[in-house]
């Protein structure tokens, strides 16, 4: 592989991740910036994350869709160039979740807060988390399912999306299960997902949240 290829918002934080990670490995980096919140001003696709990405040297390139959690065509297509041009890109979806190791890093979360628990000397009640494209939700879920806790792991629905969310988290967590041979089946009652933050739409802060 030559060439890193991901996706995201305009003001995505994975793929700005992405795009120091191509910059410190030396190789290439292809980022599909989708408009994805509802939101513009005259900076907002020139500031912050993206603008960081490309002063690490990736090939930022916006697109009008808007948001959706799913396998993305202007995704597809940024491979697809690579390949023409000769390179050999390396696939990393949306949030890296739909990737079939996007789930593993956060199974050693799972690892790290038991660490800390025993130093403590106590559990915690409830691992809270956002929950959008799904494989930080589904591996957490996973690590702590090892000690009888998966529904400990409370996702907040960030994506308006619910139905997808709650579908892809248990999809990436039963996969990322059979990785790690947790030795027992993941199944949607393990998946909790709390809708009631996420309106009015991806990215834009309800009455509720002004307020607060």
């Amino acid at each position: 592989y030559d060439t890193l290829v991901s996706i995201g918002g305009i003001q995505s934080n994975q793929t700005r991740q992405v795009a120091a990670v191509a910059a410190h490995l030396g190789m290439k980096c292809v980022l599909v910036q989708e408009n994805w919140v509802n939101y513009s001003d005259a900076l907002y696709d020139r500031v912050g994350n993206i603008e960081m990405s490309r002063i690490m040297g990736a090939d930022v390139r916006l697109d009008s869709a808007g948001f959706d959690i799913g396998i993305r065509p202007s995704w597809e297509k940024a491979m697809a160039d690579v390949v023409e041009s000769g390179g050999k890109p390396f696939p990393i979806p949306a949030g890296c979740s739909e990737h079939p190791f996007g789930g593993l890093g956060f199974v050693r979360f799972a690892d790290e807060v038991r660490q800390q628990e025993e130093e403590l000397g106590f559990k915690f009640d409830y691992i809270v988390v956002c929950s959008v494209t799904g494989s930080t939700h589904a591996g957490m879920l996973v690590g702590f399912a090892a000690d009888g806790r998966s529904q400990r792991v409370i996702g907040i629905d960030a994506s308006a999306k619910p139905e997808k969310t709650r579908e892809q988290v248990l999809r990436i967590a039963q996969n990322t299960a059979k990785l790690v041979e947790l030795g027992r089946e993941i199944t949607a009652d393990d998946v909790v997902l709390d809708t009631r933050y996420a309106y009015p739409e991806y990215g834009l802060p309800n009455d509720g949240t002004l307020e607060a």
